[in-house]
């Protein structure tokens, strides 16, 4: 795949720098919750950012169909989201840990969401370190599309006994929603961004 010149790496990087800033704006603007107060905007970034998670993990798994199917052009995208999934998915729980000890005062360690989240971590961890150890691409391509399917099949499956459903869009309060995928917009925007750069950066031998 031919890399980007330097000039369309320059307008990416200004491109995250805008989505980043356009980000913040919306988790600031968001007004407080009558229980939550200002956890709400923490909560509700973390909410966002999960849901592009969602989709990058998935992507990945994609373009790991794609590419056992021999579609070479899908292999640096894939292991493009993979660079970009699992960064995103240890910071997403951390905020997960961080919300549930600010809001209900501990860890609910019962909450079955939250072991689908370590064992996605796991998981992603253990795709990440046979990337870096072994140069099988059709491997973690398969990993990656086993990955996406497990954990939507968790996503669809496990209950929720202590996260609400659904609390921005069940929200009385009409802008939630709107800051809500806003956040989504623009998380998502840099999430793309920074795929795209790692996807066409320059190889070693092309240097």
């Amino acid at each position: 795949m031919k890399p980007i010149s330097t000039g369309t790496r320059t307008v990416l990087f200004v491109i995250i720098a805008l989505a980043a800033a356009a980000c913040a704006g919306a988790v600031s603007y968001m007004p407080e919750d009558e229980q939550l107060g200002s956890m709400i905007r923490l909560v509700v970034f973390h909410g966002a950012s999960t849901w592009v998670n969602l989709a990058t993990f998935t992507l990945a798994g994609l373009f790991g169909v794609a590419y056992l199917a021999k579609q070479e052009w899908a292999q640096p995208w894939g292991e493009a989201l993979r660079w970009v999934s699992l960064p995103l998915w240890s910071i997403n729980s951390v905020l997960g840990l961080l919300s549930m000890q600010l809001i209900w005062g501990g860890i609910l360690w019962r909450e079955p969401r939250l072991m689908m989240t370590f064992g996605v971590l796991a998981g992603a961890i253990v795709i990440f370190g046979i990337q870096l150890v072994t140069d099988s691409r059709k491997l973690t391509a398969g990993l990656d599309a086993l990955l996406a399917g497990t954990l939507w099949t968790l996503v669809l499956v496990l209950p929720n006994l202590f996260h609400p459903d659904s609390p921005v869009f069940n929200s009385p309060e009409r802008i939630y929603p709107a800051l809500f995928l806003a956040q989504v917009e623009h998380i998502a925007i840099v999430a793309a961004t920074v795929t795209v750069l790692i996807a066409r950066r320059r190889q070693p031998a092309e240097a």
